[in-house]
């Protein structure tokens, strides 16, 4: 009970406030011109979601794309450097240890001064661009891309975010690559498996229940991650970058309209729940009924 306590105030009533939020417009920070009969919109914000001619509207669809390549991209680099990673890390060779030990940098560093190392490196004026002029591909200042402005900045957040988060896969991946039998390998050297065969018909399907852990958790977790595009990119980011997450900061707190920023973040949080709840199904409920993730 104290904890169940601690958890619906610190995570309940904020999500409560939230909803409640969304079907109302608020004329003032001043909480006493809150929550009034007045200002009661019911599904206003949630329908200005789908016009085209209001703020969040006019954004909305660019927003969801951007959201669906940034989720898919952060997936599938994270997966797959996790799996390459994992498959180096499971063969024996000096210094193992240290690069098991190495490998979790990205993932142990605060978050917050990563990213704005990042950032700095990033700029127009950065390390990368200073790296790219020693290259014979750019010739001058005026022909270096702009990584945290235009198109490009949208791959510059799923760049980070690939890196900071594919240790926990590969780490994952790792104890999942250590329990396979080593039997399923000797019996498909003996039919005369490649390596290739190897992989695909006993390493995939042996590390399906695990893969399947880490694909439903880092949907989830991009989905709700503010901290790597807003820092990166602030709350106002080009079109092609402005997830979903960013799009509610920017109604909410620059365009000061509260209740639409809430009604963007309840959406989001149903979306989430989704993932959160198929994830239960896969591994939570699986064990209380004797099931193996």
């Amino acid at each position: 009970m104290p904890a169940f306590t601690l958890m619906a105030i610190v995570h309940g009533f904020p999500i409560v406030m939230g909803f409640v939020m969304s079907f109302y417009k608020f004329p003032s920070l001043d909480i006493m011109d809150w929550f009034r009969p007045e200002t009661f919109v019911a599904l206003t914000h949630y329908i200005d979601i789908f016009e085209p001619n209001t703020f969040i509207g006019s954004q909305i669809f660019g927003s969801v794309k951007a959201t669906l390549l940034y989720t898919v991209g952060c997936v599938v680099g994270v997966f797959t450097l996790g799996m390459i990673a994992a498959l180096v890390l499971n063969h024996d060779f000096r210094g193992k240890l240290a690069a098991r030990t190495f490998i979790l940098v990205p993932w142990i560093i605060p978050i917050v001064p990563m990213l704005l190392t990042w950032r700095m490196m990033m700029a127009f004026d950065g390390s990368i661009n200073g790296l790219l002029l020693m290259t014979p591909f750019y010739d001058s200042i005026q022909s270096l891309p702009q990584w945290l402005l235009g198109p490009k900045s949208l791959w510059s957040i799923i760049l980070v975010n690939i890196w900071r988060q594919f240790p926990w896969a590969a780490i994952m991946l790792y104890a999942g690559l250590q329990s396979i039998p080593q039997q399923l390998y000797e019996a498909a050297d003996i039919d005369g498996a490649s390596r290739w065969g190897k992989f695909r018909h006993v390493t995939l399907p042996q590390l399906m229940p695990v893969s399947t852990v880490i694909l439903l958790l880092m949907i989830l977790w991009t989905l709700v991650n503010f901290t790597i595009p807003y820092i990166l990119l602030g709350s106002q980011p080009s079109e092609s970058a402005n997830v979903l997450i960013l799009l509610a900061y920017n109604a909410g707190f620059s365009q000061s309209q509260y209740g639409a920023g809430a009604a963007i973040s309840f959406l989001l949080f149903i979306i989430a729940m989704i993932f959160a709840y198929v994830y239960y199904k896969r591994t939570v409920e699986g064990e209380y009924q004797g099931g193996a993730i």
